[in-house]
């Protein structure tokens, strides 16, 4: 079925400077978590200590409700680390995917058996008598993969295992990794930095920007109501403009409603955050934000706007995507600027 994971109170530093504090997390037994989060905002030093390669400074990490650091050799072996760089050794495939289960003391002929499904499911089987550092790197990794999935673990910790390969690559292997998982109750903790992969597999994400979670939820609601600006910078909203709500339900800038109400928020500092796609343009007399159109170029399927938008105090650059059949500004422009409600949201200011 899967163990549970759970990280009670953990503080871990490196360096003399604290990399990562988290309160409370529980990851359910067969759940696909998902850590996203940018570079360096210790998504990596989580996975590290879920995988007792590290031990936290404080706080624990539980499997199944013990302590990582009082479980024995035999119990940690129920945990799949897959790191983002393969590390095979300079032998054959198969034999680096049999490695753990030698260790293990597993019979030779089970263990062959074990790491040929193993790589089948992978799709890699054809490959078990090449030279292993001889693979291109997406081959290295789902050997790698692979060395995990045949010791057919309860817990499966997966660090950016598609880092490197182009986009098509990515989608085909993450395909086949889902689909090797499908009829196994492993529970699976999976990084990446990119928000289109955690929105289409995970279960349920969690947001670390700068070692803390900001935010834990299924992909659905962190998607449509981020916690705030930063997780919504993680997860894709390309303007995030400091507004003003009013007890009304406005949002506003100065003496201009620039978008969606939010009848959810206080009176008080907001925040709009929105898409590219989210943001309408019209003519300077209209409702909405002034801005100065500062470009005007093609794109895939739309026309890409570059803004400034005018903030009583500053200005704020605002990305666009309009539909090629709208018509388009010219550089230098005075237009007014609102945001659709069903492709923004409004969290919290400061």
């Amino acid at each position: 079925m899967g163990a549970e994971l759970t990280v009670r109170d953990v503080r871990h530093s490196r360096g003399g400077r604290e990399v990562l504090a988290v309160g409370h997390l529980t990851v359910k037994p067969s759940e696909h978590l998902f850590v996203l989060g940018p570079n360096g905002a210790g998504k990596t030093t989580l996975l590290r200590l879920l995988a007792a390669v590290e031990q936290p400074d404080r706080g624990a990490v539980e499997v199944d409700g013990v302590p990582i650091r009082r479980i024995g050799i035999a119990e940690r072996r129920r945990i799949g680390y897959v790191t983002q760089r393969p590390a095979l050794l300079g032998t054959t495939v198969l034999r680096n995917v049999e490695l753990p289960l030698r260790w293990r003391k597993v019979p030779r002929a089970r263990r062959r058996a074990q790491a040929h499904a193993a790589l089948d499911r992978l799709r890699v089987g054809h490959l078990a008598d090449r030279p292993a550092l001889a693979l291109s790197g997406g081959e290295q990794q789902r050997v790698n993969l692979a060395r995990s999935l045949a010791c057919d673990p309860d817990v499966l910790l997966l660090d950016e295992p598609a880092a490197g390969l182009d986009a098509e690559a990515r989608a085909i292997f993450f395909a086949d990794l889902e689909r090797a998982l499908s009829d196994r109750a492993v529970t699976t903790v999976q990084v990446t930095h990119r928000p289109e992969e955690a929105l289409r597999h995970a279960d349920r994400v969690v947001v670390l920007v700068a070692g803390e979670v900001r935010q834990v939820d299924t992909p659905e609601m962190i998607h449509r109501m981020p916690a705030d600006a930063a997780v919504a910078t993680v997860m894709g909203y390309d303007n995030l403009v400091p507004a003003r709500a009013t007890p009304d339900g406005a949002i506003r800038v100065g003496d201009r409603v620039i978008g969606p109400g939010a009848d959810h928020m206080d009176p008080g500092p907001v925040v709009v955050a929105a898409f590219a796609n989210a943001v309408r343009l019209g003519s300077r007399d209209q409702t909405g934000l002034l801005a100065v159109v500062r470009g005007v170029s093609p794109g895939p399927g739309h026309r890409v706007v570059l803004l400034n938008g005018q903030l009583p105090d500053r200005r704020v650059r605002l990305l666009a995507h309009l539909g090629l059949d709208e018509p388009a500004p010219s550089p230098g422009d005075l237009v007014s600027v609102w945001f659709d409600a069903a492709l923004s949201a409004v969290v919290p200011g400061s």
